[in-house]
């Protein structure tokens, strides 16, 4: 069993991770190739750095015994002995996220095509590209924004879904000529996002 399988029940904080199978599929070599595997935790850095205590004489891990034990002392570990594997873990988790931004926007459209075409294949979450086109808002979202950024009371200290909910009626009384505001700048907003998208398809070579 790899480390980083075996280290995979072992998280103690709920944290984004990219697993090492999506970074480095056996199958086909991935945008994410050169990205390190993110750590999840203080604690698994310091289990990792200290693993090797735990072998067997054949080279294989003792990982109930390694995870038990290490278990105990990190708990009764100070704030600052802690602190040295909690910055060790800052710095893995900032190079990660620096390096997966820097493969993804290195990454051309048809490299993502090209890849995600596999990964549905083998079953693996698609990546996402930076700089593909957003959807723009339609007009009854703009209307909510609209809301929010006067305080309206319909939205004022609400939760999301009440949010929604209360500018869905009032959204349903506005008249043709209020309508037509919102309308208007969405038919804007999308008429430019068709336009990046066709743009976007044509330099992956999806399209003439």
């Amino acid at each position: 069993m790899s480390l980083i399988k075996a280290f995979g029940p072992l998280s103690i904080q709920l944290r984004s991770f990219v697993s090492a199978r999506s970074l480095h599929p056996k199958k086909f070599t991935s945008i994410l190739s050169n990205v390190p595997t993110k750590p999840r935790s203080a604690w698994q850095i310091y289990l990792r750095e200290n693993i090797n205590k735990y072998k067997f004489p054949n080279g294989k891990i003792d990982m109930k015994k390694a995870t038990i034990e290490s278990g105990v002392i990190w708990k009764t570990m100070g704030e600052a002995q802690k602190k040295i594997y909690q910055d060790i873990y800052e710095t893995e988790t900032k190079a990660h996220d620096e390096s997966i931004q820097k493969a993804l926007n290195s990454a051309t459209p048809k490299q993502f095509k090209d890849e995600n075409d596999l990964r549905k294949k083998y079953k693996l979450a698609p990546l996402k590209d930076p700089r593909q086109p957003k959807k723009p808002k339609n007009s009854f979202l703009l209307y909510i924004d609209h809301l929010r950024a006067i305080n309206d009371p319909a939205v004022a200290s609400k939760d999301c879904t009440i949010q929604i909910s209360e500018a869905a009626k009032k959204y349903k009384t506005l008249g043709e000529s209020e309508l037509k505001v919102y309308k208007d700048k969405s038919k804007i907003s999308y008429d430019q996002f068709n336009k990046d998208l066709k743009k976007y398809y044509q330099d992956a070579g999806l399209i003439d």
